[in-house]
């Protein structure tokens, strides 16, 4: 796809992928997901975005989270209880996410199913589980366990609702 009239590659020489929806995984140096930037150097469909992201680098207590399914939720304490640790530890496994969303630590809330916290803030995680369905009367109401996946990319498709 062709970059849209107006718009210029970042600084830096990074490859930023978007699709209709905006910016969405951009250039990752392997700390850190650019997600402002200042054009994007070609378009994908998020179809074809699935066949670019590469995981390797990736924490793999991360993927867990492409078993939370589309519409669900898990908990700090459940996500924990999966790998042996504390929920605080995922909690900061969870800050140190390098690719939102792609890897849905949205989805990630407290016991009490209160929000928590959000790399992109309260109101971005409010709104991407609202839109995925997430939300009863605007709490979490279905709740999984993580699990590992067996097909990263199936699960990838489903979690971004395109399966």
């Amino acid at each position: 796809m062709s970059r849209p009239k107006g718009t210029s590659a970042p600084q830096g020489g990074e490859e930023v992928s978007c699709s209709k929806y905006g910016p969405v995984v951009v250039g990752w140096d392997g700390a850190r997901i650019f997600t402002n930037p200042a054009g994007c150097s070609r378009w994908v469909s998020l179809r074809e975005l699935v066949g670019e992201v590469r995981l390797e680098g990736v924490d793999r207590r991360l993927l867990y989270l492409l078993g939370v399914p589309r519409g669900y939720v898990t908990t700090y304490k459940l996500y924990a209880e999966v790998l042996g640790t504390s929920p605080r530890h995922v909690g900061r496994l969870m800050a140190s996410n390098p690719l939102p969303v792609v890897l849905p630590c949205h989805r990630v809330v407290k016991s009490d199913l209160s929000l928590g916290g959000y790399t992109a803030g309260v109101e971005v995680k409010r709104a991407l589980l609202a839109y995925e369905g997430a939300l009863c009367g605007g709490r979490p109401c279905r709740v999984a366990r993580p699990r590992l996946v067996e097909d990263w990319g199936v699960a990838l498709l489903e979690s971004l609702g395109l399966r």
